[in-house]
């Protein structure tokens, strides 16, 4: 999808390192991390290498990026996401709520290497393999939200694939004998890219609600990771917080 027929009235530079830099901020580019090379960047957005330069420029400045001769750009630091706790009781209750109202798109079941922090949090090795499920929810005829879970092997090796397109994660993970025990849950906000916004049907640079989740079974042993996007005008997510 083209950047530039989504951004009248912003400069293209401006909307692109707005893209990146919140990418950094929430965490989906990790510090150390290599960015696409500019041949990339410039097919990913439809813009020109002038203009990704400018957009480089302007995240160097800030602090953002490192660009190194001969190896290329680098994340240089990252912003901190908060989390919020409340009653697994009462977020489940929400969940099921929303998938009620829901339909299921099971757009990718597969065997794949995540992203480090995703296998920090899952106690795993750098290098170890994870299931991937890619579901995208809509409401209404409109898509309502994206989620990426990661489950570890001990738990995916338990699973089909055909499972995702029809039964709930939570049941799913109780059938294997690994039901929740706590949620950890963080949430925050980024900018829609090109993928993103096709996906979702929004906009290029459009606000999205951004969802992490860390589930782990009674013997406090990690079960899954879950992120979930959505567009905030369809998506939020409730908590109710108490002593």
């Amino acid at each position: 999808m083209s950047l530039r027929k989504a951004s009248l009235g912003v400069p293209l530079h401006r909307r692109i390192s707005s893209v990146i830099e919140d990418a950094i901020a929430t965490g989906r580019h990790q510090p150390g991390e290599r960015l696409p090379t500019e041949d990339a960047m410039c097919a990913t957005y439809g813009v020109s290498r002038i203009t990704v330069r400018r957009a480089m420029q302007s995240l160097e400045e800030a602090g953002l990026i490192e660009r190194r001769q001969g190896e290329g750009t680098f994340v240089a630091r990252s912003e901190a996401v908060a989390a919020l706790q409340t009653s697994l009781a009462s977020f489940m209750q929400r969940v099921a709520e929303n998938r009620d109202q829901t339909t299921v798109e099971l757009r990718e079941c597969l065997w794949h290497v995540p992203p480090p922090a995703v296998a920090e949090s899952l106690g795993l090795a750098p290098s170890h393999e994870v299931l991937r499920i890619v579901r995208r929810r809509q409401r209404d005829g409109l898509p309502y939200t994206l989620s990426t879970v990661y489950l570890p092997p001990d738990v995916g090796g338990q699973l089909d694939c055909n499972d995702f397109a029809t039964t709930p994660l939570s049941e799913l993970l109780q059938r294997v004998g690994r039901p929740y025990g706590r949620i950890q849950v963080s949430v925050g906000a980024i900018l829609a890219d090109p993928v993103l916004a096709e996906v979702l049907q929004v906009k290029v640079g459009d606000p999205l609600v951004d969802v992490h989740r860390l589930g782990f079974d009674a013997q406090n042993r990690p079960i899954e990771y879950q992120t979930i996007l959505g567009p905030p005008t369809r998506y939020r997510l409730h908590a109710t917080l108490g002593a």
